[in-house]
């Protein structure tokens, strides 16, 4: 079987990341890079290149050049937010799947418009909500679809980061600009805890009443949203982008006890009784080995787009919400 042949459309930070994974893969071939920013486009070029099993990889200052003249069999984007739409549709009307790094667009329509194109063209794309390997979130969704805390009673999500302070002059400063990125800190760091809630309990989100305070630049550096879930279970959610230190949890309360998940630990908990630490095994595969695997073996995508739509809807509702000081319901 031939190399995958894959496209790399962004050549920042996010996508030398992805690229050392892609790179280590015995069966996937760089074809091409794009990116406007050409000293970014001949960096990523040479990172690739220096590993010797692509030294004919060819950079371009667009990707409609690169789809036209590398034929690659799958792309994998890593643009701002604000300009993954575009690529992604071009490259699924190419006739190729596509990877983009999260979120799957910065509002509802587009994604809804990206995932009827795939599911027209045949086409997989795969979303960058990779919190869904981590082994403490893993376990807690195989304990919860296993009922070991009784039925759910509420959730508890929050996310805490000193994003503001250790940013200031970083590569990826835009991220949290929301007229550059199209979101700011909910749609950029926020949308892994809410992939993560929804993925963890099989649900989707059918109401939101959100507030924000907001620096003058309008960056969202607090969010607090209470949300409904499908079965009525109730979710308390927290984001601050302006923390001292860094927190990333979710807390199951059940009927019989509770779940609380860290990144790297799980315990749980019974309703006067001990806390158990839960052994954890680790992940056996990247985001991006899941991608290729998807594509030659037919294995499930650890994120498709059109779970990826769900986080994107429900970011949509938190963010209108605290808009207009009201309740938004999910269609």
């Amino acid at each position: 079987m031939s190399d995958l042949r894959v496209g790399i459309i962004g050549c920042g930070h996010a996508a030398r990341v992805h690229v050392a994974r892609l790179c280590a893969l015995p069966d996937v071939q760089i074809v091409g890079v794009a990116d406007p920013d050409e000293p970014s486009a001949r960096d990523l070029t040479a990172i690739v290149s220096a590993g010797g099993k692509d030294s004919e990889i060819r950079s371009f200052g667009d990707h409609v050049a690169l789809l036209k003249h590398t034929t690659p069999d799958a792309i994998a984007v890593f643009t701002p937010h604000l300009f993954h739409y575009r690529p992604v549709i071009d490259a699924l009307q190419a006739g190729c799947h596509v990877f983009v790094e999260k979120p799957l667009s910065t509002n509802v329509q587009e994604a809804v418009d990206i995932v009827n194109v795939a599911r027209a063209r045949g086409r997989l794309v795969g979303v960058g909500h990779q919190f869904r390997l981590l082994p403490s979130l893993v376990e807690a969704r195989n304990r919860l679809n296993q009922n070991a805390i009784g039925a759910l009673k509420m959730v508890t999500a929050t996310l805490a980061q000193p994003w503001l302070a250790d940013h200031q002059g970083a590569e990826h400063d835009w991220r949290f600009d929301p007229r550059v990125s199209g979101g700011g800190v909910l749609a950029d760091a926020g949308d892994h805890l809410i992939d993560a809630l929804l993925w963890s309990v099989h649900q989707v989100a059918v109401e939101a009443s959100a507030f924000q305070k907001k620096i003058e630049s309008g960056i969202d550096v607090v969010t607090a949203a209470s949300i409904r879930l499908a079965d009525g279970t109730p979710v308390a959610l927290g984001l601050c982008g302006d923390s001292p230190g860094s927190l990333f949890e979710l807390t199951y309360f059940g009927e019989k006890g509770r779940i609380r998940v860290t990144e790297d630990r799980l315990i749980q908990e019974t309703l006067g009784g001990s806390a158990e630490v839960v052994p954890l095994v680790a992940p056996i595969e990247s985001i991006d080995g899941n991608f290729a695997s998807a594509i030659r073996q037919g294995t499930p995508l650890c994120c498709p787009a059109d779970q990826a739509l769900d986080t994107v809807r429900l970011l949509e509702a938190i963010g209108r919400s605290a808009a207009i000081g009201q309740t938004v319901r999910l269609g």
